[in-house]
């Protein structure tokens, strides 16, 4: 680009800024440029109100003392001030922590709490503003800690909250890794803790195995390590199965004997799959006692199971109800 085509662009621009139109446009620009100036520095002369975040910190924790429940990370603070002292809150340099010196308050060892006033809170914070700010809020507005000197103990997880299958499935167990947490806490609280519970949770229509990863639930005072564990829930389908089982006499005068009709009924339920090979008809015991038999007022004998299984459900004899004969027999 040689230097006329040069010059014409600049008379061309030259041109264009100065003209009438533009000329009345850059002078609106420059005024309103101006006005804002103002309007901005008589803004920041105002008082507001705004939320600042302070840090918070705990010191000098002796090496042999478990905090079992922290402080929070940081105060949030309602500071009212001129609008340019907040903007030097907002956006100028970052503040300082708030230290809680844990030597201050050696003296709760027995008691393991340490509470905060809020006087002492406002006070500190105070040292962070400037003298022109007021504090008008802060939260959380009472701050506390719990600690101990290493007592702990052993305790076992448990599930809370809800598992539920679809209706051809049951829940046939709940594994845990790790099964059990140790947990520290205050003597007075460790004493009141025996089980780890998860959140409460809420599993609905399970048809398979299912895991997960749950937090531990909270308790005030105690520290649980570690905070959370692995869940795993075994599912079953159900299923059916038939057993013959005999009709068992109990209680019987040695000169009595008990003759049924037939002498053992077929006994129908409801099993996991997983379970359908170790239950057998040895696991029911299907006895009537002689009292049964003097209670009787019907011709037929009616039947219960004195024994059922663990995992066993919706068991149906077949028949409910038999035939019977006592029969005198000699003594020996």
């Amino acid at each position: 680009m040689d230097g006329l085509t040069v010059r014409r662009y600049i008379i061309k621009t030259r041109e264009f800024l100065f003209s009438r139109k533009n000329r009345d446009f850059l002078v609106f620009l420059f005024f309103f440029f101006i006005s804002t100036i103002f309007w901005l520095l008589q803004t920041l002369n105002e008082t507001y109100e705004t939320e600042i975040e302070i840090p918070l910190s705990l010191t000098n924790v002796p090496s042999d003392v478990v905090i079992t429940t922290d402080l929070p990370d940081g105060l949030t603070v309602t500071v009212k001030d001129k609008g340019s002292v907040l903007m030097n809150y907002l956006y100028g340099p970052s503040f300082s922590p708030v230290q809680v010196d844990f030597d201050s308050y050696d003296d709760n060892r027995i008691s393991g709490r340490v509470q905060l006033l809020p006087a002492d809170i406002q006070k500190t914070v105070y040292t962070r503003l400037l003298s022109s700010s007021r504090i008008v809020a802060i939260r959380p507005d009472t701050l506390e800690f719990f600690f101990n000197r290493g007592a702990y103990k052993k305790v076992p997880v448990r599930l809370a909250g809800v598992v539920e299958t679809n209706p051809s499935y049951y829940l046939a167990g709940v594994r845990f890794v790790p099964d059990s947490v140790v947990v520290y806490a205050p003597p007075a609280i460790l004493d009141t803790v025996s089980v780890a519970y998860t959140q409460p949770v809420a599993y609905n229509t399970l048809s398979s195995d299912y895991s997960d990863t749950l937090q531990l639930g909270r308790v005030r005072g105690a520290k649980f390590v570690p905070s959370g564990v692995r869940v795993r829930l075994n599912v079953d389908i159900y299923t059916e199965k038939t057993v013959e089982v005999p009709v068992e006499r109990i209680n019987f005068p040695p000169s009595k004997d008990l003759r049924t009709f037939p002498s053992s009924v077929k006994i129908t339920f409801r099993v996991g799959a997983a379970l359908f090979k170790s239950i057998t008809a040895e696991d029911f015991v299907l006895a009537v006692t002689y009292e049964d038999i003097l209670n009787n007022v019907s011709s037929k004998l009616p039947l219960r199971l004195k024994s059922v299984p663990e995992g066993v459900s919706n068991v149906r004899i077949e028949p409910a109800e038999v035939d019977y004969l006592i029969e005198e027999v000699g003594e020996e």
